[in-house]
């Protein structure tokens, strides 16, 4: 069993622009819990899986070629399999993501 609330406070606790740990696997997806501050993602593409991005704090914005999602606490969006996608924030933000390990 995870305490995410004992995730956060540690990711929380440093500094670095980007800092993830795996929680659990979920039906063969691995669930993440990421803490970002004023980061910008690389440009990536998961060809195989959707990916899903659930915010538990603060706000994010996901670019996808379909467009910019401007999330906040407690929105999700899927970004399907295929769709070349990154997050960015200006704060710090606090995500859960789920997505299938690719072989």
């Amino acid at each position: 069993m995870a305490n995410l609330l004992e995730i956060v406070q540690k990711l929380s606790g440093g500094t670095s622009t980007w800092a993830s740990e795996w929680v659990d696997n979920f039906n063969g997806n691995q669930v993440e819990i990421r803490v970002m501050r004023g980061a910008i993602a690389n440009w990536h593409t998961h060809t195989d899986t959707d990916e899903m991005f659930v915010v538990l704090s603060d706000s994010v914005a996901i670019d996808t070629q379909n467009g910019s999602f401007n999330l906040v606490q407690n929105d999700c969006l899927v970004v399907k399999a295929g769709t070349q996608n990154r997050a960015r924030t200006e704060s710090t933000a606090t995500l859960m993501t789920l997505i299938s390990p690719t072989p």
